[in-house]
C-alpha cells in the first residue's frame, strides 16, 4: 500500500524541531524564583474585574477572626508562552515579570470560581505555597520561572465578610501645657470723691520779702 505523505507534515515537523533546539538542556532546567508585588500585578492583569464584589487580603493574619466556609483552598497558576508573543522582532518569549502576570492572573482566577462557588464574599490569608514552602507577605507572592512558563501557587481561607484589622494609630506626644507668665501687677488708683475736701497743699509758702 502507497502511504499518503500530508504535505504539512515536514514543515510542522521542522517548526517543532526548531523550538527544541532552541530550548537547551539548561533552559529546560531553569527556575528562577522572584518575590512579586501584588499591587503592582493587580493594577496590570485583569484580577479586579475577575475578582468583582470579592474581598481579597494577602497575608495569613488577615484571615484571624474571619467566618470561614473552606479552608486552605490551594491554587496553582500558570503563565504560559502565547503564539502572540512571536513578533517581528524576534520576540520568542515574555519578560520573566509578564509570565509571573500571567500565572498570578490564572491563580486569582481559580479562587474566584472557588469563592463564588463556596458563596464565599472574600478570600483572606493568602499565602504563597509553591511546593508546600510558605511565604506570608500582605503586599508580595511568589513565582517561579522556566523557560517558556511561570507558576504561581496560592493558599487562602474562603470566609463570609471580610475582616479587615484596623492599624493602631501610634501614640501621639504629649503636649505639655505651658501657663503664661505671671503678668505684673498694675496699681489701681481710685479717683477721689466728688465731695472731698481738696487735699492739703504738699508745699511751704514762701516766707515774706523784707522792704526794702
Amino acid at each position: 500500500m502507497k502511504h499518503i505523505r500530508s504535505h504539512h507534515a515536514a514543515p510542522l515537523a521542522v517548526l517543532v524541531a526548531a523550538a527544541l533546539a532552541a530550548v537547551s538542556p539548561g533552559a529546560q532546567a531553569r527556575n528562577v524564583r522572584l518575590m512579586e508585588s501584588v499591587p503592582d500585578t493587580a493594577a496590570k492583569t485583569r484580577v479586579h474585574e475577575i475578582l468583582g464584589d470579592l474581598v481579597m487580603q494577602f497575608g495569613a493574619a488577615s484571615a484571624q477572626g474571619a467566618s470561614l466556609v473552606r479552608r486552605n483552598v490551594v491554587v496553582k497558576g500558570v503563565g504560559e508562552t502565547r503564539l502572540h508573543d512571536v513578533g517581528d522582532d524576534d520576540k520568542v518569549r515574555p519578560a520573566d515579570h509578564d509570565l509571573c502576570a500571567r500565572a498570578f492572573e490564572d491563580a486569582v482566577t481559580q479562587f474566584a470560581f472557588a469563592a463564588r462557588g463556596a458563596n464565599a464574599t472574600a478570600i483572606l490569608g493568602v499565602i504563597s505555597n509553591y511546593e508546600g514552602n510558605v511565604f506570608d507577605d500582605p503586599t508580595h507572592y511568589e513565582c517561579h520561572v522556566g523557560a517558556l512558563k511561570a507558576a504561581v501557587t496560592l493558599r487562602g481561607q474562603l470566609a463570609v465578610g471580610a475582616v479587615v484589622t484596623p492599624v493602631a494609630s501610634p501614640p501621639q506626644p504629649v503636649v505639655p501645657v505651658i501657663s503664661p507668665p505671671p503678668q505684673p501687677t498694675v496699681p489701681v488708683i481710685s479717683p477721689p470723691p466728688a465731695d472731698a475736701p481738696p487735699p492739703a497743699p504738699t508745699f511751704q509758702p514762701l516766707p515774706p520779702r523784707p522792704n526794702n
